[in-house]
């Protein structure tokens, strides 16, 4: 049964030793996440991504109740495409990279509070309260030209963050990103992580666990050595045309359907790829769209030496009007 612990920790219960610090690790059991998740009821699913699912929780303590986030690392290899022990592996590298010093706390990425390793189950428990992914969010109308922007710039923070700390993601895709309750963007999925304190190397295999849609086709071209921080950027492009167009990555889609082809069988000088139900939201202006349109164009360029780094992609977007109001409208005095 969950507790408070003698040090009054509220988490989650300490088992087999006593909890020194409010954000120790701690492990569950099978029965825990059951109990979390009402048996995983597919009510509480939030999102499936190639390597396994995620799900809303609450976790009960006397009186008290926790929102949480329960991600089930994938049980059927015929959907989830591991192989031997791959799965543990992946599983172990996102706990150690979550707990790294110069990656906890970030607020962009998920805060890890337990973990479950039974037999053949293997589960995270996030502190996470989801509103829904980005993919389910794309072509809603309730996620306006301010929010786009906005959680464009803060992905784009967070990918130069990672790259500044030489991490490779190389699964950034909107179904690996969930908004909270106050719509912040947060990064879930880490199953193709690379780099900083793993110091784990590209294998061939994680080309099987790739997104599809959102990886650069320049790495099928000159083969698995080719995977940088420009594969991220190009993958980065391809959600900011998803925000901007409101096109989604389909799969299966044949290749002059894919949104990177499209746009750059599309994009002319000046143009807009802005959606016609974005251009009437508060503070859009039409010099953001066909400056965020160039922008998402050269994310996707097939030469990776022609797309910009994450920190130029951070420096044009925080250019825009739309981000250049929103920091007036906090600096106005009271």
């Amino acid at each position: 049964m969950l507790r408070r612990c003698a040090a009054g920790c509220i988490n989650l219960p300490c088992i087999q030793k006593k909890c020194p610090a409010e954000d120790e690790l701690h492990k569950l059991t099978l029965e825990d996440l059951c109990l979390f998740t009402s048996q995983f009821s597919p009510k509480n699913l939030v999102g499936v991504t190639h390597l396994g699912k995620l799900y809303r929780g609450k976790m009960v303590i006397g009186d008290i109740t926790k929102d949480v986030a329960v991600k089930i690392i994938g049980l059927d290899e015929r959907v989830f495409k591991y192989t031997g022990n791959d799965k543990l592996e992946r599983f172990e590298y996102e706990l150690k990279f979550l707990q790294a010093p110069r990656i906890k706390g970030n607020p962009n990425l998920v805060k890890v509070i337990g973990y479950c390793q039974e037999e053949e189950t293997l589960g995270i428990v996030y502190d996470l309260n989801p509103h829904d992914t980005l993919e389910n969010l794309i072509t809603r109308a309730d996620f306006n030209w301010k929010q786009r922007v906005k959680t464009a710039l803060t992905l784009a923070r967070l990918l130069n963050y990672l790259h500044d700390r030489k991490y490779l993601i190389r699964n950034f895709a909107p179904y690996h990103i969930v908004l909270d309750q106050d719509f912040t963007p947060i990064m879930f999925e880490f199953g193709l992580l690379v780099g900083g304190v793993l110091g784990n190397t590209i294998n061939e295999s994680d080309l099987r666990c790739a997104p599809y849609g959102y990886m650069d086709a320049s790495i099928f071209e000159y083969g698995t050595d080719t995977f940088s921080v420009r594969s991220d950027v190009f993958a980065f492009g391809v959600l900011l045309l998803n925000f901007i167009s409101k096109r989604v990555v389909e799969y299966g889609n044949p290749l002059d359907r894919a949104l990177d082809l499209w746009a750059l069988k599309e994009f002319k000088p000046g143009c807009s790829f802005v959606h016609q139900s974005l251009v009437s939201d508060p503070g859009f202006d039409l010099l953001d769209g066909a400056a965020i349109t160039k922008l998402a164009k050269q994310c996707v360029e097939e030469q990776p030496k022609k797309r910009p780094n994450m920190k130029e992609v951070v420096a044009r977007l925080e250019g825009l009007r739309a981000v250049q109001e929103h920091v007036e409208e906090i600096n106005v005095p009271p």
